[in-house]
């Protein structure tokens, strides 16, 4: 499908392309033949009008002034005493005499009669002989004396007809060549336009793949546990299955609820609702939260405040706690018992830089640059603990959605941690958060003094 679509969009694009090329090219070709045409007409008008004025002057019309005339102005000259062909006309055998008919013919005056009241009189058109034999040609007389010298002058447009011939022939060289030139980057360029749409759509159907996949599981647990409590005898036995039905289908409620979040995000963009919140009692409450869990997975929640004051940060605070939120399930899963997990917050001028880290399996390199795809997940210790793949995906598009960026470092190469946390395994989670992630430019600034309890870590 997408092949067909690269033909299309290429032939597309070379057509209408090469249709706007070709006509601007014969609409350049147009104008310069008239140019050109005109340009020609007014040289010859001009070299004209200097044979005449030689003519009237010359009291002798002698063979050398002839043919010095015809070289020098590049004209076929025939001229008439009294009607009757200077003795030169005999002398030249190869003198196309027979133009001077077809001129005489197309001329509307009597050159070999003089006009009353008309000293001087000529006239000039153009002469076509055959499609490519064309000339000027100017037919009148000019009075000498008691006589009357009648003359035919006649241009060859030889020249300016080779010319545009050879103008012609280079535009349409030219012309095939940009074709050429404008094929190749239009199939180049369309494959590339066409490249994230293909991605697009293997993402999608390998999102569709593993959804399907991951949904199979507790659909069939719940099945059977239907089928379980209908066969139950007692009560106890009943409730048993009807708890492990309960939990299955929370986990697909989990699940189908990450999912519609990241088909939104998809759609039409996360929808933020952004306002003023203070960064560290954000991290405290969630400290509050997940206190308990860490206590009763024997691990350390540990809740570091660098700073005395903060200022408020622009943002989705409901948003950002999912975040989060997501990053302690995750440390709390994959942390053995025993182990520490630190929550973190600190702030630069230009940002808010919220850390997640504990001290649990380390996250090898390839494993950093696939961790935040949907419905990856790690292969050693970072297994399936009850996690779909798709809550990592989901913090990076709310991060994104922020302005910000969600990125996984090893804790030795963190920079952040306070010393006490800053060696061994382990991986931290640090996002960072702009001071105008989303809020326009008129947020403002607060600052506030933390309570003297608030400031202190706080373990269990």
């Amino acid at each position: 499908m997408f092949r067909r679509l690269h033909r299309q969009m290429t032939f597309f694009c070379s057509a209408v392309t090469g249709a706007i090329l070709i006509g601007l090219s014969i609409v350049c070709l147009l104008f310069a033949r008239k140019s050109m045409m005109q340009t020609t007409y007014t040289s010859f008008q001009k070299e004209l009008g200097a044979v005449l004025t030689s003519l009237q002057s010359q009291e002798y019309l002698s063979h050398q002034w002839l043919r010095q005339m015809q070289d020098q102005h590049h004209f076929l000259i025939f001229l008439y005493d009294n009607g009757e062909p200077l003795y030169y006309e005999r002398l030249q055998k190869n003198r196309k005499t027979g133009l001077v008919s077809l001129a005489l013919e197309k001329t509307s005056q009597n050159i070999f009669q003089r006009q009353d009241g008309l000293f001087t009189m000529h006239e000039e058109f153009p002469l076509a002989v055959s499609r490519k034999l064309r000339y000027y040609a100017s037919a009148g007389y000019v009075t000498r004396g008691k006589g009357l010298i009648s003359f035919v002058i006649l241009y060859d447009l030889t020249g300016q007809n080779t010319q545009l011939a050879a103008l012609t022939a280079l535009i349409a060289a030219a012309d095939a060549v940009t074709l050429v030139l404008l094929v190749l980057f239009a199939f180049a360029f369309t494959g590339r336009m066409v490249l994230p749409l293909e991605a697009s759509q293997k993402k999608q159907q390998q999102f569709v793949a593993a959804a399907s996949h991951e949904l199979r599981s507790p659909l069939a647990v719940i099945l059977s546990g239907l089928e379980s409590v209908e066969k139950a005898k007692t009560a106890k036995e009943r409730n048993h299955f009807i708890s492990l039905i309960r939990q299955d289908g929370l986990r697909m409620q989990h699940l189908i609820q990450d999912m519609l979040v990241l088909a939104n995000a998809d759609a039409r963009g996360m929808e933020l609702h952004v306002s003023d919140f203070f960064p560290d009692e954000l991290l405290l409450s969630l400290y509050e939260k997940y206190e308990p869990l860490a206590l009763r997975a024997e691990q350390s929640l540990q809740f570091v405040l660098p700073r005395e004051d903060y200022e408020c940060c622009p943002g989705d605070s409901e948003r950002i706690a999912q975040l989060l939120s997501i990053l302690l399930d995750n440390a709390i899963s994959y942390t053995p018992a025993g182990g520490k997990i630190l929550l973190l917050v600190t702030q630069t001028p230009r940002q808010t830089i919220f850390v997640v880290a504990d001290n649990g399996p380390s996250i090898s390199d390839e494993e950093k640059s696939r961790i935040f795809e949907r419905f990856y997940r790690t292969d050693s210790s970072r297994t399936d603990h009850g996690h779909y793949g798709l809550g990592l995906c989901t913090a990076q598009e709310i991060a994104e959605a922020h302005g910000g960026k969600l990125v996984v470092t090893d804790i030795p190469g963190c920079g952040l941690l306070p010393e006490d946390f800053n060696s061994g395994s382990g991986a931290a989670f640090c996002f960072y958060l702009p001071c105008s992630a989303g809020s326009g430019d008129d947020i403002k600034k607060q600052k506030r003094r933390h309570r003297k309890g608030d400031r202190h870590d706080r373990q269990p």
